[in-house]
């Protein structure tokens, strides 16, 4: 068996349980050829390079699979019909490493992303306390 890695963007209008429906059926696809799924990501929300059928930011999904070339095809073809995808590619590579991509969400990035205030929320565009306003600035002797 080969190993393939296999890159998709969704929609960026899907709601995250929406986008693991995606993911799950590509899932399923691959199960019901033959394939293995070695490890899957969820890479998130990026802004694309270019716009994608008038889609600034997408989704990204990882997959490294185990399987055959008809495998592949299979997919490809069922990733061309959906509307939730924007863009697909699939790569054969040598051997499979189940190390995590640097693009994966960590632990400590998914924290530092929750702690993060977001407009709306209380503190938000509040001035730092080391950073105080009422700080007043030395005049220099000439």
């Amino acid at each position: 068996m080969a190993y393939y890695e296999s890159i998709f963007i969704v929609r960026p209008d899907l709601t995250t349980e929406q986008v693991d429906q995606v993911a799950a059926r590509v899932a399923e696809i691959i199960t019901a050829n033959g394939g293995t799924i070695l490890l899957h990501e969820l890479w998130g929300r990026r802004q694309l390079a270019y716009p994608l059928k008038k889609n600034t930011k997408g989704y990204y999904v990882f997959n490294l699979v185990e399987g055959g070339g008809a495998l592949i095809a299979n997919l490809e073809s069922r990733l061309m019909i959906d509307e939730d995808v924007l863009k697909f590619q699939n790569i054969r590579v040598k051997s499979a490493n189940l190390n995590p991509s640097p693009l994966a969400p960590s632990a400590e990035r998914a924290a530092e992303e929750s702690e993060r205030l977001l407009p709306g929320d209380e503190g938000y565009g509040e001035p730092d306390e080391e950073y105080g306003e009422d700080e007043e600035e030395e005049e220099l002797e000439v």
